[in-house]
């Protein structure tokens, strides 16, 4: 554990939830292919794959970036943009949309989460009310993590990460002050960045085993630094 800002008294956590309480890697990469073929062989669009679908992705992106923080409503966009450049009928484009859509959140909740991230939620619920900000589209109902007093996500509430929105909108929620929010996720950028901005402090999960100064997107040291989550138990808030 490393500290690098005074570390002051906080009465809330929260957690970013992909890739820091579980890998997320290997599921969205499943996610996204069962998507593309799910809606290739629905559609009959033979020649779609990884190229048209990334393609038309990344021209949403260009044109919207804003829009594109809610990821799902930018999923069922480029949906969308791909049937209609097909000559899908609107009747037609509506039916596959909503069931490409539930096929890829399905896919999207296969997720393994570690127990030992389990039994640190558990653990810290007893002291702490406990919350999930996230840029992603996962429901942690729905992967069994019931330990959040308050679940945003980015796009859907409020601007995403690293924007200011969801930490205020934590702390508001509370009646705390932004500082005594203590928030820990895996990104320099998404979680540092945007709790530090926010006037959070924030806790770096560091798994690479790299220095922070091999990071070139870092532009804000994070309160504490850690290796594994369950430091997060040595700290008093």
């Amino acid at each position: 554990m490393k500290f690098y800002r005074t570390f002051t008294p906080f009465k809330v956590i929260s957690f970013d939830l992909d890739d820091t309480l579980y890998d997320n890697v290997p599921v969205i990469y499943q996610a996204e292919q069962q998507c593309i073929e799910f809606l290739r062989n629905a559609s009959q669009i033979a020649e779609l794959g990884n190229e048209m679908w990334f393609s038309c992705k990344k021209q949403i992106f260009q044109q919207d970036p804003i829009f594109c923080e809610n990821v799902t409503e930018w999923r069922i966009k480029t949906i969308h943009t791909v049937l209609q450049k097909h000559g899908k009928s609107a009747v037609e484009i509506e039916q596959l949309c909503k069931a490409c859509i539930e096929h890829f959140l399905h896919w999207r909740h296969k997720i393994t989460v570690p127990q030992t991230s389990i039994n640190l939620l558990n653990q810290l619920k007893k002291r702490y009310p406990l919350v999930a900000i996230t840029n992603g589209n996962v429901d942690p109902l729905r992967i069994d993590l019931t330990q959040f007093d308050l679940i945003l996500c980015g796009g859907v509430q409020g601007r995403a990460k690293p924007e200011a929105d969801l930490f205020q909108q934590t702390a508001q929620h509370f009646g705390i002050k932004t500082s005594e929010i203590l928030h820990v996720g895996d990104n320099l950028i998404t979680d540092v960045q945007g709790a530090i901005q926010a006037g959070c402090q924030a806790v770096w999960l560091n798994l690479s085993g790299k220095g922070m100064s091999q990071f070139s997107e870092a532009r804000l040291l994070p309160s504490v630094e850690m290796a594994d989550l369950t430091e997060l138990l040595l700290l008093q808030g």
